[in-house]
């Protein structure tokens, strides 16, 4: 049987409207065709199969098991079909609208350093909504269009796409550690001023690893801070040792204000991913950006 792809798309359109509609008289009045042509494509479609497809009487019309077999796979290759061509117009569309996106304080600040500020230059009919809020935000129900996550996904149903890694560590001043001593261990840290940033609730503990292991041990901070940049302006005044992403104490450490500890003890970075609802394809704001992300991630290699 000789495939022809453009005739046999048309066949199998009209097949599924017919079948879609319960009648040729009903298809031809949705999708605007006459009568006659629906009726030969499907003609010409059994007649290419070699079956009958549907039993026609003068007052209703059934699927044959051929036909009803065949009707399940033609609507979904229908559908794939649609989706092909809506994908090539998305990618000819113009990026435009409001792109909401959720993430950490942690990546914010390198966020909008390197991807969401030459983002918004290169497209002027898009705007962005930044949502740093501690709490994980339901994608779908609140109309988010992608977020930016680190460590393991507890969300099965989200599409997931790895970005790279974040990294961080614990650092302290060098007037702190001529006053304090450098701690050698984490459970050292039960003698040290510690700085946290806070959170909502929750046990106060940092990890380590040990050997192939990771350990927690719980601190009691002499000073909560309610971000990252505070907490890491105190560590270098010298107010203590404090846990960071990199990225916020990168200043610091460029001016010797901060130094790293325990890096013997110190875990390795997390996986960043960009996740958002299942679900067709990406609109041109979304596409655009995540591409724009992903080549930062893969042009610097981590989120430092």
């Amino acid at each position: 049987m000789e495939y022809q792809s453009g005739r046999s798309l048309e066949e199998l359109a009209a097949f599924v409207a017919v079948v879609e509609a319960n009648g040729f008289t009903a298809a031809a009045r949705a999708t605007r065709a006459r009568k006659a042509t629906l009726s030969q494509r499907v003609q010409d479609l059994e007649g290419r199969l070699g079956v009958s497809l549907l039993v026609r009487t003068t007052r209703s019309l059934r699927l044959t098991d051929e036909g009803r077999a065949y009707f399940e796979h033609a609507r979904r290759s229908l559908s794939a079909a649609r989706d092909a061509e809506a994908v090539v117009a998305l990618a000819r569309s113009k990026p435009s609208g409001l792109l909401r996106i959720s993430t950490s304080t942690a990546l914010a600040g390198t966020l909008l350093e390197g991807v969401i500020t030459p983002y918004l230059a290169r497209y002027p009919d898009v705007s962005v909504e930044l949502d740093t809020s501690v709490r994980r935000v339901d994608l779908a129900r609140e109309a988010f269009d992608l977020a930016i996550r680190v460590g393991p996904l507890d969300d099965s149903s989200l599409v997931a796409r790895r970005l790279g890694t974040a990294v961080g560590g614990y650092y302290a001043s060098p007037r702190y550690l001529d006053r304090r001593g450098t701690p050698g261990r984490p459970e050292e840290l039960a003698r040290h001023e510690t700085i946290v940033v806070a959170r909502e609730g929750g046990p106060k503990e940092w990890p380590f690893v040990a050997g192939s292991k990771m350990r927690s041990f719980a601190v009691r901070p002499r000073l909560s801070v309610g971000t990252f940049e505070l907490a890491a302006q105190a560590a270098a005044a010298g107010a203590g040792v404090v846990r960071s992403p990199r990225y916020f104490v990168r200043p610091f450490l460029a001016k010797r204000r901060l130094v790293p500890v325990l890096e013997a003890w110190t875990p390795p970075g997390f996986d960043v991913h960009a996740v958002f609802p299942p679900g067709g394809a990406l609109v041109p704001k979304t596409r655009v950006f995540l591409d724009m992300l992903a080549a930062w991630f893969a042009k610097n290699g981590s989120c430092a």
